[in-house]
């Protein structure tokens, strides 16, 4: 199984960006890049927006596998009430932009 930061990593250099390039065109720091990429750090869910948006890259297409599937509901359940309900916001947004 590939991990997030290996994805991101893998659809970056297939885009042909550097993580500077990627930097500038998300916003999110190349140092934060590069812990992502090497599973330092794992990104917010804003900051995968951000990378994901830069890459023209659908965030929902990171969580193909079941056990990455599995791991974020495990997340989820750490959240607060009001951080769930803003993520469950954002993936209705997602349904329905697919939809369209």
């Amino acid at each position: 199984m590939i991990n997030i930061g290996e994805k991101l990593r893998f659809i970056r250099n297939e885009k042909g960006f550097s993580s500077s390039q990627l930097e500038n065109l998300s916003g999110v720091n190349q140092s934060t890049i590069t812990r992502i990429e090497t599973n330092v750090q794992s990104p917010s869910i804003e900051t995968l927006l951000k990378i994901c948006d830069a890459l023209e890259y659908p965030i929902v297409n990171l969580f193909e596998d079941s056990l990455d599937i599995i791991n974020l509901i495990d997340t989820a359940k750490k959240l607060s009430p009001n951080q769930r309900q803003k993520i469950t916001e954002m993936i209705e947004s997602f349904i329905t932009a697919k939809q369209c």
